[in-house]
């Protein structure tokens, strides 16, 4: 079963990438990677974003539910680059980064990546040593050839864990604003070989911020997961929050509610709705 969601997901996120060429380089230079940004709409609950979508923030009432994600897919050995602003001494643990084969659209957000996440195969995330993580530090992170994701701080120190990830096919980039790190910035992407190196251009001000206001509420109508399609189906704990294809997708990728919590033991289309 995990391998037919595996090879659905593939092609599906083949289908995504081919259509998120239209979103050409901004700054015309020759060879530029498109700009990188964080998810403007799927984002923890204590995340804020600013600076066009390049700056996100925690929360400090809690140490978890800071789960981002990047915009767009990376290329594979696609460094992104990222500064942490702030970093607290009361939490303990630090940064979480890591990719999947999951847009971030069809992703339900569990508090944390570790072990929330990375329960299913398609997500692969790494601690990063909090020895990397001071304040106004600068980590690269990138998904290797092989599947390992590598960590690498500012002196030039190495980390790197492997995963199930497959490197030929698309990935968005994770980054769970964690513990002792609550605010992070994006300061865009690079990828070399041993012809050139390229860059990401600037990342577009135009996009969307993350106020309250803005994000889209869900009332109980819409599906919580997909936001797009009519909530009508029932689970197992009483919720009818999803739509039929999340709720597949929840029930195979985490097996629990998206709003309580709870072990789903099934789930059925509502057939009588309120």
């Amino acid at each position: 079963e995990a391998q037919r969601l595996i090879h659905t997901c593939e092609n599906y996120n083949k289908q995504r990438a081919f259509l998120s060429e239209e979103n050409t380089c901004t700054c015309h230079m020759q060879g530029s990677l498109k700009a990188i940004s964080f998810h403007p709409l799927v984002k923890g609950r204590l995340i804020t974003l600013s600076e066009g979508g390049r700056r996100v923030t925690r929360d400090k009432s809690s140490f978890c539910n800071g789960l981002t994600f990047s915009a767009r897919p990376v290329r594979r050995e696609e460094r992104v680059c990222l500064r942490i602003h702030q970093s607290v001494g009361h939490w303990r643990g630090s940064l979480r980064v890591g990719f999947t084969h999951v847009s971030p659209e069809q992703t339900t957000l569990p508090p944390l990546a570790i072990p929330d996440l990375t329960r299913c195969p398609l997500y692969a995330a790494v601690v990063v040593p909090d020895a990397f993580c001071g304040p106004d530090s600068e980590i690269h992170f990138w998904l290797k050839r092989d599947g390992r994701v590598r960590v690498k701080s500012s002196d030039g120190r190495k980390y790197s864990e492997s995963s199930a990830l497959n490197a030929r096919c698309p990935v968005w980039a994770i980054i769970d604003v964690y513990g002792q790190t609550t605010a992070v910035t994006m300061l865009g992407s690079k990828k070399k070989n041993w012809m050139l190196r390229r860059k990401s251009c600037p990342a577009p001000t135009h996009i969307r911020q993350s106020e309250d206001e803005d994000a889209p509420d869900a009332d109980g109508e819409d599906c919580v997961v997909c936001f797009n399609e009519e909530a009508n189906c029932l689970l197992s704990c009483g919720h009818k929050c999803v739509c039929v294809p999340c709720a597949m997708k929840v029930c195979l990728m985490f097996g629990t509610c998206p709003l309580c919590r709870k072990p789903l033991t099934s789930f059925h289309p509502d057939d009588n709705p309120s």
